[in-house]
Protein backbone atom coordinates (compact mmCIF):
# COMPACT_ATOMS: atom_id res chain seq x y z
CA UNK A 1 0.00 0.00 0.00
CA UNK A 2 3.02 2.41 0.85
CA UNK A 3 4.17 1.87 -2.30
CA UNK A 4 1.49 3.95 -4.04
CA UNK A 5 1.47 7.59 -2.51
CA UNK A 6 5.87 6.84 -3.04
CA UNK A 7 5.07 5.97 -6.44
CA UNK A 8 2.95 9.28 -6.57
CA UNK A 9 5.59 11.52 -4.83
CA UNK A 10 8.24 9.99 -7.19
CA UNK A 11 6.21 12.03 -9.76
CA UNK A 12 4.53 14.54 -8.05
CA UNK A 13 7.75 16.31 -6.60
CA UNK A 14 10.10 16.64 -9.18
CA UNK A 15 7.01 17.95 -10.96
CA UNK A 16 6.28 20.84 -8.92
CA UNK A 17 9.68 21.58 -7.85
CA UNK A 18 10.36 21.98 -11.53
CA UNK A 19 7.59 24.00 -12.59
CA UNK A 20 8.33 26.15 -9.78
CA UNK A 21 12.02 26.46 -10.97
CA UNK A 22 10.76 26.94 -15.06
CA UNK A 23 8.02 30.33 -13.05
CA UNK A 24 11.02 31.44 -11.19
CA UNK A 25 13.22 31.67 -14.47
CA UNK A 26 10.50 33.37 -15.90
CA UNK A 27 9.83 36.04 -13.56
CA UNK A 28 13.15 36.39 -11.61
CA UNK A 29 11.62 39.26 -9.36
CA UNK A 30 9.05 37.97 -8.09
CA UNK A 31 9.97 35.94 -5.55
CA UNK A 32 12.65 38.36 -4.31
CA UNK A 33 9.36 40.69 -4.03
CA UNK A 34 7.64 38.41 -2.29
CA UNK A 35 10.27 37.65 0.41
CA UNK A 36 10.93 41.45 0.94
CA UNK A 37 6.73 42.21 1.48
CA UNK A 38 7.00 39.34 4.22
CA UNK A 39 9.04 40.71 6.10
CA UNK A 40 11.09 37.93 7.73
CA UNK A 41 14.71 37.48 6.14
CA UNK A 42 16.69 40.90 7.12
CA UNK A 43 16.68 43.74 3.68
CA UNK A 44 20.60 42.51 2.86
CA UNK A 45 19.61 38.56 3.01
CA UNK A 46 16.48 39.25 0.64
CA UNK A 47 18.46 38.30 -2.55
CA UNK A 48 20.35 35.70 -1.09
CA UNK A 49 18.02 33.77 0.54
CA UNK A 50 15.50 33.78 -2.43
CA UNK A 51 18.12 32.92 -5.02
CA UNK A 52 18.83 29.86 -2.22
CA UNK A 53 15.23 28.70 -2.37
CA UNK A 54 15.41 28.71 -6.36
CA UNK A 55 18.93 26.76 -5.98
CA UNK A 56 17.83 24.09 -3.73
CA UNK A 57 14.34 23.81 -5.85
CA UNK A 58 16.16 22.83 -8.57
CA UNK A 59 18.85 20.58 -7.03
CA UNK A 60 16.11 18.62 -5.42
CA UNK A 61 13.73 18.93 -8.01
CA UNK A 62 16.62 17.58 -10.77
CA UNK A 63 18.16 15.50 -9.01
CA UNK A 64 14.87 13.62 -7.96
CA UNK A 65 14.08 13.49 -12.23
CA UNK A 66 17.23 12.06 -13.31
CA UNK A 67 16.86 9.23 -10.89
CA UNK A 68 13.05 8.86 -11.80
CA UNK A 69 14.40 8.53 -15.48
CA UNK A 70 17.48 6.64 -14.83
CA UNK A 71 16.08 4.21 -12.57
CA UNK A 72 18.19 5.03 -9.84
CA UNK A 73 16.07 4.65 -6.65
CA UNK A 74 18.85 5.41 -4.11
CA UNK A 75 19.35 8.87 -5.94
CA UNK A 76 16.03 9.10 -5.81
CA UNK A 77 15.12 8.82 -2.31
CA UNK A 78 18.25 10.36 -1.21
CA UNK A 79 16.74 13.56 -3.34
CA UNK A 80 12.96 13.21 -1.83
CA UNK A 81 14.38 13.14 1.67
CA UNK A 82 16.18 16.54 0.55
CA UNK A 83 12.86 17.70 -0.65
CA UNK A 84 10.78 16.84 2.28
CA UNK A 85 13.21 18.72 4.51
CA UNK A 86 12.92 21.98 2.15
CA UNK A 87 9.67 21.89 1.20
CA UNK A 88 8.92 21.28 5.28
CA UNK A 89 10.94 24.21 6.05
CA UNK A 90 8.44 26.18 3.31
CA UNK A 91 5.50 25.21 4.88
CA UNK A 92 6.81 26.55 8.56
CA UNK A 93 7.89 29.30 6.96
CA UNK A 94 4.72 29.70 5.34
CA UNK A 95 2.72 29.28 8.78
CA UNK A 96 5.03 31.86 10.37
CA UNK A 97 4.12 34.79 7.45
CA UNK A 98 0.53 33.82 7.65
CA UNK A 99 0.56 34.20 11.51
CA UNK A 100 2.21 37.23 11.68
CA UNK A 101 1.43 39.39 8.74
CA UNK A 102 -1.60 41.75 9.32
CA UNK A 103 -2.41 42.19 5.58
CA UNK A 104 -2.32 39.94 2.55
CA UNK A 105 1.31 39.42 1.26
CA UNK A 106 2.19 37.52 -2.27
CA UNK A 107 3.24 34.40 -1.92
CA UNK A 108 5.91 34.26 -4.63
CA UNK A 109 6.08 30.97 -5.22
CA UNK A 110 6.74 29.78 -8.73
CA UNK A 111 6.89 33.29 -9.90
CA UNK A 112 3.71 33.76 -9.13
CA UNK A 113 2.77 37.34 -8.60
CA UNK A 114 -1.14 36.71 -7.72
CA UNK A 115 -1.36 34.03 -5.00
CA UNK A 116 -1.19 35.25 -1.80
CA UNK A 117 0.15 33.77 1.12
CA UNK A 118 -2.47 31.83 2.86
CA UNK A 119 -2.74 28.73 5.42
CA UNK A 120 -3.35 26.95 1.34
CA UNK A 121 0.00 27.35 0.59
CA UNK A 122 2.14 26.61 4.22
CA UNK A 123 -0.64 23.42 3.82
CA UNK A 124 0.39 22.46 -0.29
CA UNK A 125 4.15 22.64 0.90
CA UNK A 126 3.01 20.56 3.87
CA UNK A 127 1.80 17.90 1.88
CA UNK A 128 4.15 17.83 -0.78
CA UNK A 129 6.87 17.38 2.29
CA UNK A 130 4.51 14.29 3.43
CA UNK A 131 5.00 13.24 -0.05
CA UNK A 132 8.40 13.00 -0.07
CA UNK A 133 8.87 11.60 2.86
CA UNK A 134 6.72 8.92 1.81
CA UNK A 135 8.72 8.45 -1.36
CA UNK A 136 12.46 8.69 0.37
CA UNK A 137 10.96 6.19 3.23
CA UNK A 138 9.77 3.86 0.21
CA UNK A 139 10.93 4.51 -2.65
CA UNK A 140 8.89 3.88 -5.71
CA UNK A 141 7.66 0.59 -6.36
CA UNK A 142 9.85 -2.00 -7.70
CA UNK A 143 8.63 -4.59 -10.45
CA UNK A 144 5.22 -2.33 -12.26
CA UNK A 145 3.40 -3.65 -15.50
CA UNK A 146 3.26 -0.39 -18.21
CA UNK A 147 0.04 -0.36 -16.74
CA UNK A 148 0.80 0.00 -13.21
CA UNK A 149 3.85 2.58 -14.14
CA UNK A 150 1.21 4.78 -16.51
CA UNK A 151 -1.27 4.94 -13.46
CA UNK A 152 1.35 6.01 -11.10
CA UNK A 153 2.98 9.14 -12.97
CA UNK A 154 -0.51 9.75 -14.59
CA UNK A 155 -1.80 9.96 -10.45
CA UNK A 156 1.68 11.97 -9.99
CA UNK A 157 1.00 14.71 -12.20
CA UNK A 158 -2.56 15.11 -11.58
CA UNK A 159 -1.54 15.65 -7.74
CA UNK A 160 1.24 17.65 -8.89
CA UNK A 161 -1.58 20.08 -10.70
CA UNK A 162 -3.71 19.92 -8.12
CA UNK A 163 -1.19 20.88 -5.44
CA UNK A 164 -0.25 23.54 -7.36
CA UNK A 165 -3.42 24.89 -7.82
CA UNK A 166 -5.05 24.72 -4.53
CA UNK A 167 -3.25 28.23 -3.23
CA UNK A 168 -5.01 30.26 -5.75
CA UNK A 169 -7.91 28.29 -6.23
CA UNK A 170 -9.38 28.91 -2.53
CA UNK A 171 -7.73 33.03 -2.67
CA UNK A 172 -10.47 33.02 -5.78
CA UNK A 173 -12.97 31.24 -4.20
CA UNK A 174 -12.60 33.14 -0.84
CA UNK A 175 -12.71 36.43 -2.68
CA UNK A 176 -16.03 35.12 -4.55
CA UNK A 177 -17.82 33.82 -1.14
CA UNK A 178 -20.12 36.29 0.85
CA UNK A 179 -18.94 37.60 3.23
CA UNK A 180 -19.98 35.51 6.68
Amino acid sequence: MAALPAGIAAVAVPTVLLGSLWGHVRRPGVLVAAVRAHGVVPAPLVRPVAALAVAAEAVAGGWAAAGLLTGRDDSLRMCLALAAVLLAAYALYGAHVVRTRPRAVPCGCGGDAATPMTGWVAARAGALAGLALAGAAWGPPAARSPAESLIVIAMGVVVAVLLWCLPLAMAQERERSPAR
